[in-house]
């Protein structure tokens, strides 16, 4: 639930409250978003603040991190949420997030999260640790019934990110590189067969669950 939390809190940069949350994520009462919250502020994920009497929460990217007063005059535009059951779990929105949760799990300040559902351009998703940047490439999973075709469409949007990856290693060097997958046996498949690329290119594999836990794969060491 924390990362479910998390998720929202970072596609809703004007915080939200116990009850939004509750409403959101279809929690079953509104004491369960407030439980998690106090619990993400102890370990310095959320940041909850009084604004026009109500306590909002704030995903704060970084314990130092300040979050606004008060939600902007122009929200941000609405996304689908994750686990809302409007979209399925493989969507590049829920992958997105998900990787952003787990970023901010491991200490990352995330910068950026471009804004999927109106695709928008430029990287998916920036992230920051130690004064280094991390960028992100992010795809979902093709939904259908034609395996053929879905087979075909996974590689065509697998090809695309890899395409950002070496696109991005051209533009930065000294930059940190990953490309976030939902984890499908044809992702994998393909992944393998490139797999002398990583090293090379130097970038990680963002492997997301359908329970919205995160594998990372870090490229093997250079050959010397």
């Amino acid at each position: 639930m924390g990362d479910r939390i998390l998720a929202h809190l970072l596609a809703h940069p004007e915080g939200a409250t116990d009850s939004e949350l509750t409403r959101a994520l279809g929690l079953k009462n509104q004491a369960q978003a407030n439980q998690r919250c106090h619990q993400l502020a102890d370990e310095g994920l959320v940041v909850r603040r009084r604004v026009n009497g109500r306590l909002r929460n704030y995903a704060t990217g970084a314990a130092q991190s300040t979050p606004p007063l008060a939600p902007p005059a122009a929200p941000a535009r609405p996304r689908p949420e994750v686990g809302a059951g409007q979209r399925p779990w493989h969507w590049e929105g829920n992958v997105q997030s998900w990787a952003a949760a787990y970023l901010l799990r491991q200490g990352y300040f995330v910068r950026r999260v471009a804004d999927t559902a109106a695709h928008e351009h430029g990287i998916d998703l920036v992230a920051e640790k130690g004064g280094r940047q991390l960028w992100v490439t992010v795809k979902g999973f093709p939904a259908g019934t034609g395996s053929a075709q879905i087979s075909a469409q996974a590689r065509i949007w697998f090809e695309g990110a890899l395409f950002d990856i070496i696109d991005w290693r051209g533009q930065d060097p000294g930059v940190e590189l990953a490309m976030a997958l939902p984890d499908f046996p044809r992702y994998r498949h393909l992944a393998e067969r490139v797999r002398w690329l990583q090293p090379v290119a130097g970038f990680s594999y963002l492997w997301v669950h359908e329970d919205g836990s995160v594998l990372r794969e870090d490229p093997a060491q250079r050959p010397g």
